[in-house]
C-alpha cells in the first residue's frame, strides 16, 4: 500500500514541477548586460553569434500612434508671431494638460463642498437562506428545526453632519486655494508657451539674418575673385593672389552652408514649439525691422517688487502654502468630536417557512431616528501623525515659496541688466557694421585700382561678414531677452503681441508703425 502513495506523490511533486517551468520568466529580460533584449517570440535562433556585432534595437509596432490630423498651416501664408502663438496655443498638450487639471482642481471644490449637505442612500437587500437552530428534544424529537426564509429588505436612509469644528470649512479653503493655484498654472503655461514661441520666432529670425550676410559675403567674395584673375590676366596679380581670392570664395561658401544648417535647425526648433510635425512648410514674417526693447524708466528693485506679486508661479506657490495650511486645520480638526443625525425607513418584505410547513409573510415598515456622537480616542497615533504630516507639508510649502521669490528675483534682475547691454551690443554691432561696410569698399577699390593688396580686400569682406553676422545676432538677442524679462516680471500676454504694454514699464515689443505683427 506505501508505494501507490508513494507514486501519487511523485506525480503530483512532477506536475508542480512542470507547472513552475511554465511561469520561467529568463527569457523575457537579456540574458547579459553586453547582449541585446530578444523578442520572445523570435529569440529562438536569432541571438546574437560573438562574430556578429549585437544589435540593440527593438521590432516596430504598429500600433503606435501616427498624427493624422494635419496641420491646419497654409504654406503660402507668411505667419506673424502672434499668428504662431496662436497656432502653439491650439496644439500645444502642456496647455491642455494645465486645463484639465485646473478642471480637476474645480471638481475638487465641488467635492469639499458636497459635505455641508446631507446623504441620501437607498438600498435593498434581496436573498434566501436556510438555517437549522438548535431546539429541545423534549419539543422536537432531532433536536434542531430548520428554517426557509426568503426576504427583500429596502431602505433609505438619511445623514447630515451637524458639528465637526471646522473641519468642512478648512477642507473647502484647501480645495478653493488649490483650484486657484491650477487656474494660474494654466496660464504659465500658456505664458511658457508664448516664451517659448518667441524665442524660437526670433532665433529663427537671427538666422535668417546670419544667412542673408553669408550669401552678401559669398557674392562680394565672387566679385573680388573675379577681379583678382582679371588682373592676373592682364599680369597685375599673381598667381597668389588668385589663389587667395578662391580661397576667400570657397569659404565664403562654406559660410554660407553653415548658416544654411544653422537656418534649419532653428526651423525646426520653432515647429517643435508650435507642436507641427518636422516636415511642415512653414513661412513667417520677417522681423530684422522690428524695434528693439525700449529703456526702461522703473529701476530694477520697482520690476522685482512688481514680479513678487505678479508671477503666476509665485501665486500658485501662494496658493498652495494657504491650501497646506487650511489642510493642517482639517488634520486637526479630525481630533475632535463629531455630531450627526441618521433617520431611516425600510421594510421587510419576505416569508419564512419552520420544519417545510407552509409560509407565513411580514409587511411591515420600521423606521429609525439616530444623533450619533463621534469622538476619536484613539487610533494608534494615526491622527497625529496626520496633523504632523500637514505641518510638514505647510513648511515644505513656505520654504518651496521663498526659494522661487527668491529665483524669480534673480531672473528679473538678470533680465533686467541683459536687456540694456544687448541695447548697448546692439548700437557697437551697427557702428562696427558701418565701418566694416567702409573698409571693405576702400580695401575693394584699392584693390581695384592698384593701390591695395588682395590681402587687405580679404580681410576686410571677412571682418564685414562677421559685423552684419554680429548685427543680426544683437538684433534677435535683444528680442528674445525682452521677451525673457517679460515673461520673468510675469507679464508675458499673447495680446497684440508679446510684452508689458503697461504705460510706465518696459515694452519689449513697441507697436511698429505701418506693420501688421507689432
Amino acid at each position: 500500500m506505501p508505494r501507490p502513495r508513494h507514486g501519487r506523490c511523485r506525480i503530483v511533486l512532477a506536475s508542480c514541477l512542470l507547472l513552475g517551468g511554465c511561469n520561467d520568466t529568463r527569457d523575457l529580460a537579456p540574458s547579459s548586460p553586453d547582449l541585446p533584449w530578444q523578442v520572445p517570440d523570435q529569440s529562438a535562433g536569432a541571438a546574437a553569434t560573438p562574430a556578429t556585432p549585437p544589435a540593440f534595437v527593438v521590432p516596430h509596432d504598429k500600433d503606435l500612434p501616427w498624427p493624422t490630423d494635419p496641420p491646419d498651416v497654409d504654406p503660402a501664408h507668411r505667419y506673424s508671431l502672434v499668428e504662431l502663438i496662436d497656432i502653439a496655443e491650439r496644439r500645444n498638450t502642456a496647455t491642455r494638460i494645465a486645463w484639465e487639471q485646473a478642471r480637476q482642481a474645480a471638481i475638487g471644490v465641488g467635492i469639499a463642498r458636497a459635505a455641508y449637505l446631507p446623504s441620501l442612500t437607498a438600498t435593498a437587500l434581496a436573498g434566501y437562506q436556510r438555517i437549522a437552530s438548535p431546539f429541545p428534544d423534549s419539543l422536537v424529537a432531532r433536536g434542531y428545526i430548520t428554517a426557509d426564509a426568503q426576504e427583500v429588505l429596502p431602505e433609505l436612509a438619511v445623514r447630515y453632519l451637524l458639528l465637526d469644528f471646522g473641519a468642512r470649512d478648512a477642507a473647502v479653503r484647501s480645495a478653493r486655494q488649490l483650484s486657484f493655484a491650477a487656474n494660474v498654472g494654466f496660464t504659465a503655461a500658456h505664458q511658457s508657451l508664448i516664451l517659448d514661441v518667441a524665442e524660437a520666432y526670433f532665433a529663427l529670425d537671427g538666422t535668417d539674418a546670419a544667412l542673408r550676410a553669408a550669401r552678401q559675403a559669398a557674392s562680394s567674395a565672387r566679385v573680388l575673385q573675379q577681379s583678382a584673375e582679371a588682373m592676373a590676366a592682364r599680369g597685375l596679380a599673381t598667381v597668389v593672389d588668385v589663389s587667395l581670392a578662391r580661397r576667400s570664395t570657397a569659404q565664403a561658401d562654406f559660410d554660407v552652408s553653415a548658416a544654411t544648417a544653422a537656418r534649419h535647425r532653428a526651423m525646426y526648433a520653432l515647429l517643435s514649439s508650435l507642436d507641427l510635425p518636422p516636415d511642415t512648410v512653414l513661412q513667417v514674417e520677417d522681423s530684422s525691422a522690428r524695434p528693439l526693447p525700449r529703456q526702461t524708466g522703473d529701476t530694477v528693485d520697482a520690476m522685482m517688487r512688481d514680479a513678487l506679486q505678479r508671477r503666476p508661479d509665485l501665486l500658485a506657490d501662494l496658493a498652495r502654502l494657504r491650501a497646506s495650511t487650511a489642510a493642517v486645520a482639517e488634520a486637526r480638526a479630525e481630533l475632535d468630536p463629531k455630531l450627526s443625525i441618521s433617520a431611516n425607513v425600510q421594510g421587510n418584505i419576505g416569508r419564512i417557512s419552520v420544519d417545510g410547513g407552509r409560509y407565513e409573510n411580514v409587511e411591515q415598515p420600521q423606521t429609525g431616528l439616530f444623533l450619533r456622537f463621534d469622538w476619536p480616542l484613539y487610533q494608534g497615533g494615526l491622527l497625529r501623525n496626520r496633523v504632523r504630516l500637514a505641518q510638514s507639508q505647510e513648511a515644505e510649502a513656505r520654504d518651496r515659496l521663498a526659494e522661487n521669490s527668491e529665483q524669480a528675483l534673480r531672473q528679473v534682475a538678470l533680465a533686467y541688466d541683459q536687456v540694456d547691454t544687448d541695447l548697448s551690443q546692439y548700437d557697437a554691432a551697427t557702428a562696427l557694421e558701418a565701418a566694416s561696410e567702409a573698409a571693405a569698399r576702400s580695401a575693394q577699390d584699392a584693390y581695384a585700382h592698384g593701390v591695395g593688396t588682395l590681402t587687405d580686400a580679404v580681410n576686410a569682406l571677412s571682418a564685414l561678414a562677421a559685423a552684419r553676422a554680429t548685427v543680426a545676432r544683437a538684433h534677435a538677442q535683444s528680442l528674445v531677452d525682452g521677451a525673457s524679462l517679460a515673461f520673468a516680471t510675469g507679464r508675458l500676454t499673447s495680446g497684440a503681441a508679446p510684452g508689458l504694454g503697461e504705460a510706465g514699464a518696459v515694452t519689449p515689443f513697441p507697436h511698429a508703425t505701418g506693420t501688421q505683427d507689432p
